[in-house]
C-alpha cells in the first residue's frame, strides 16, 4: 500500500505578480544597508528540505506578520538555548514571476530552473508557508545556486525592503 497519503503535498503557485516574502536575518545585512546574497541562497537546512527556500506567500500574510512571526519563531530558538540574538533585519519580497524567470546559462544554453510553490496545505507548515525549488539547479553547483540568489536579492533590493522594524538593525 502506498504511503500517499502522508506525503507531503504542494501546489504550484502561477500568479505572476504575487509577492514571496522572505525575512532577513541581520547577519545578512551590512552597515551600509546591502543585502548578501545568502538571504535568497541554499542553506544547509534548506539543502536537507530537498533544495527548497522557505518564503511566506504574500497572498496569504502581511510583511509585517511575516516578521513578528519568524522574529517569534528566532526568538526562541535562541532563548532556548540561553543565548542572546539580533531580531532580523526586516522583509525583502520577489514576486513568482521575477523568480521563475531568473536564468541559468550553461555551456548547454540558458535556462530558468527555479519554481514556486504553496506547500501550507501541510499540517508541519504554516497556513502562509511556501517555498522556491532549487531541484533544477545541481545542488552540487555552489555557484548557480548563487548566481540565481544574487538575480533575487538584486530584484528585491531594487523594489525596496517592504517591512523594516522602526530602527535598522545595521544602525543600532
Amino acid at each position: 500500500m502506498s504511503d500517499d497519503a502522508t506525503a507531503p503535498k504542494r501546489v504550484r503557485m502561477d500568479v505572476g505578480d504575487i509577492e514571496l516574502l522572505r525575512t532577513v536575518n541581520s547577519s545578512w545585512v551590512n552597515a551600509a544597508g546591502i543585502v548578501d546574497p545568502a538571504a535568497f541562497d541554499l542553506s544547509t537546512a534548506d539543502r536537507t528540505d530537498l533544495n527548497r527556500l522557505s518564503i511566506a506567500r504574500g497572498d496569504a500574510i502581511t510583511p509585517e506578520q511575516a516578521y513578528a512571526d519568524r522574529a517569534a519563531v528566532i526568538q526562541a530558538r535562541f532563548k532556548a538555548k540561553g543565548k542572546s540574538h539580533k531580531p532580523p533585519a526586516g522583509v525583502l519580497a520577489v514576486t513568482v514571476d521575477e523568480v521563475e524567470s531568473a536564468e541559468v546559462k550553461s555551456s548547454e544554453g540558458s535556462r530558468t530552473p527555479l519554481t514556486v510553490w504553496d506547500d501550507s496545505m501541510n499540517r508541519n507548515r504554516s497556513n502562509y508557508h511556501g517555498h522556491i525549488d532549487f531541484n533544477e539547479v545541481p545542488a552540487d553547483n555552489r555557484g548557480l545556486c548563487l548566481l540565481v540568489a544574487k538575480t533575487m536579492v538584486a530584484q528585491a533590493q531594487d523594489r525596496g525592503w517592504k517591512f523594516r522594524p522602526v530602527e535598522p538593525v545595521e544602525q543600532r
